[in-house]
């Protein structure tokens, strides 16, 4: 074997020990992204929820429906009547926004205006009700 033999064969052993280094430093990048992402998903989108807040910013209902669903929400909070009526399409999503902490009295409609469900709930956070068939 000759000196430049040799130094040809140790560049090109080098070269992909290198290249495997940038593969795995690439592969730990990633991995590092996907666990930093991950915290961030399971902390939260970032937004602090103040504990003493009257109101919570959205209150949802996702319809999982085969129809539109009507959904009526009445309260009483603090002397004051609240009524929200919500028609929500098939496959979709309505929400309320700053609606007032407290127990609400719900019911859920079909388009045929046969009560699919009711009941009460305490809004105490930002909430999705799912309604399922």
């Amino acid at each position: 074997m000759t000196k430049n033999n040799f130094f040809l064969i140790a560049f090109l052993l080098s070269a992909s020990f290198f290249k495997s280094q940038t593969t795995n430093l690439d592969k730990g990048i990633a991995i590092g992204n996907i666990l930093i992402q991950g915290y961030s998903a399971l902390k939260g989108n970032g937004k602090t929820v103040d504990p003493n807040a009257k109101t919570v910013e959205s209150f949802c209902f996702k319809n999982k429906m085969d129809e539109k669903i009507g959904v009526s929400l009445n309260g009483k909070i603090e002397d004051e009547d609240i009524k929200k009526e919500l028609v929500i399409p098939k496959e979709s999503k309505e929400c309320t926004y700053n609606l007032p902490k407290g127990i609400y009295t719900y019911e859920i409609t079909l388009s045929n205006k046969e009560v699919y469900q009711k009941g009460e709930y305490k809004v105490s956070e930002e909430t999705v009700m799912i309604i399922n068939k």
